[in-house]
């Protein structure tokens, strides 16, 4: 059966679990973000019409919107942040334009039933290695509120580089990660892992299935102007009838591997679907290009 996504999708109680999330994830040591996001209106105004041409964007005023969620058998150990929680939410209206949005656009009981209006939340910085703001890095999570999409595509988390071109922004690259059982992105980090003067992406996108719900942890070099995938590996999974743990990336060991190999602190707390009295801790590192594609490619230019 499969494992429902919104267990705790109760307002006040979302706020109090994004609150606690960040606290432990600063109190761990993580990275925060080594490039702080753009938070000029205009600029943001264009990119959003950038990655959404032919559309009408308007500011939903006074809306928010806050994804974040936990198991309620084991709230503590399995808490799913939402990374864009204390973001605007944008009205963006306009007919869809991939294969996921086809699908997260639909209604499974009416196939002549597409909306055309989505809610996006969006982050945007400054593109890696480039001195000034004519390449932008786009982060954003969306979904068509008023659609009944089946649960291979309820919502799409998209990263697209947009240029400035002669004075026009343009989206010229970007992707769709996971769409299945996603709700919400978890991460959103530019960090030095590899020495030098490079930064690479690191985003956690939410995915799940029948009786598994989990996220992925991947990682982008952006050094060469485009999307280059390091690694892509389960970074919490919760499986019915199979093994559960979270493991989170050790920055240090993970430096001094020089980003060719990933080093992270697992705890594993099921095996074989049976709870362990005590978790299992490990710290196992796994070679640069590990993991399958993270992306459904939607576009892609010179």
């Amino acid at each position: 059966m499969p494992v429902p996504v919104f267990w705790l999708y109760n307002a006040p109680m979302l706020k109090v679990i994004a609150t606690v999330c960040t606290c432990l994830i600063v109190a761990a040591g993580a990275p925060l973000s080594a490039t702080e996001p753009i938070a000029d209106e205009s600029l943001r105004m264009q990119v959003l019409q950038a990655v959404f041409s032919k559309t009408t964007i308007s500011l939903a005023v006074g809306r928010s919107i806050n994804g974040s969620w936990s198991l309620p058998e084991h709230p503590k150990e399995f808490l799913f942040p939402d990374a864009l929680a204390t973001e605007k939410v944008y009205r963006v209206v306009g007919a869809a334009s991939s294969r996921a949005e086809d699908c997260a656009a639909s209604d499974v009981t009416n196939d002549s039933s597409i909306s055309q209006i989505r809610e996006v939340r969006f982050r945007v910085f400054r593109w890696p290695g480039t001195g000034d703001s004519s390449s932008l890095l786009a982060v954003l999570q969306y979904a068509f509120p008023e659609a009944n999409p089946p649960q291979a595509c309820p919502s799409i988390a998209r990263v697209s580089r947009v240029m400035n071109s002669r004075g026009k922004w343009r989206q010229s690259a970007g992707f769709d990660l996971d769409t299945t059982h996603h709700t919400s992105i978890q991460r959103i980090d530019l960090v030095n892992l590899a020495g030098g003067h490079s930064q690479q992406l690191l985003i956690e996108s939410n995915w799940g299935g029948a009786g598994v719900v989990g996220t992925n942890l991947a990682i982008f070099s952006l050094s060469l102007g485009r999307f280059d995938q390091w690694l892509n590996v389960a970074s919490r999974l919760y499986s019915v009838g199979g093994d559960s743990f979270v493991q989170t990336l050790d920055l240090p060991k993970t430096r001094e591997q020089n980003a060719e190999r990933f080093c992270f602190r697992n705890i594993t707390f099921a095996q074989d679907g049976r709870w362990l009295l005590q978790p299992v801790k490990s710290r196992p590192c796994y070679p640069r290009f590990t993991g399958g594609p993270a992306e459904s490619r939607f576009y892609s230019a010179p």
